[in-house]
């Protein structure tokens, strides 16, 4: 049995599932494993990977806040507030970097209400919010409170936009920038997105989700990069 946490930087269509699919390939069958938060599908970078003892750590890896890169085009929204899903609205209307910036320092920081989008893992009576939406069913979820602690402009051309952002569990990144863009009096939609940390975890050791295999694995148990990885607290 092996104890540690691994650093995977998830690949871009995928679920957070094929990559423990693909780890369990490669472990031992009596190996415990698990993961310290999930990712959507077309997000990447940090997933933690939970293994043996760690996965007792599981509760504590929910709680540690998050940092995202995430690019946004303006003048458009989609119905899971993201770049996979339909075009629901559209504006021409413009704004500056400064109006933004503005806006996020007022309205988008602190201890803040966020409404999850429908296009979400939460569950409404037993069955999952995405589940229903794509039904067709009229759903509405409880807003959750997060807190933000950063949400700036790292780079901005009109109408793309990209933002670093660190927050707190639970909080969706999409649904910020949906806000955001209905806040300025237009609309955003999250084009990409890129987990850069789990509380100190960053991808500076990660290892590529596709480059998963038996060689890459032996590699990393054999060195001290497992015990480098452990929470010691």
């Amino acid at each position: 049995m092996i104890d540690g946490i691994l650093i995977i930087d998830k690949e871009e269509g995928i679920t957070s599932y094929d990559v423990i699919r693909k780890l369990k390939q490669v472990l031992p069958k009596e190996q415990k494993i698990g993961h310290g938060g999930t990712l959507d599908p077309f997000a990447t970078g940090v997933l933690l990977v939970l293994l043996g003892r760690c996965t007792k750590l599981m509760e504590k890896i929910h709680t540690l806040e998050k940092e995202y890169i995430v690019q946004a085009k303006f003048g458009y929204m989609t119905d899971t507030q993201d770049i996979t899903g339909k075009t629901i609205s559209q504006s021409d209307k413009t704004a500056s970097k400064e109006d933004v910036q503005e806006y996020i320092n007022e309205n988008l920081l602190g201890n803040i209400s966020q409404v999850p989008p429908l296009y979400s893992a939460k569950k409404v009576c037993g069955q999952r919010a995405y589940d229903l939406a794509r039904e067709g069913k009229d759903i509405s979820l409880k807003p959750k409170e997060i807190q933000v602690k950063v949400f700036e402009v790292i780079n901005f051309n009109w109408p793309n936009a990209s933002f670093r952002i660190v927050c707190s569990s639970g909080t969706y990144v999409r649904t910020l920038i949906n806000d955001l863009g209905i806040g300025i009096g237009t609309y955003a939609t999250a084009q990409s997105l890129r987990r850069t940390r789990i509380g100190k975890f960053t991808l500076d050791n990660s290892i590529k989700s596709d480059s998963i295999n038996n060689d890459v694995i032996k590699s990393i148990i054999s060195t001290d990069n497992i015990g480098n990885m452990m929470i010691n607290e």
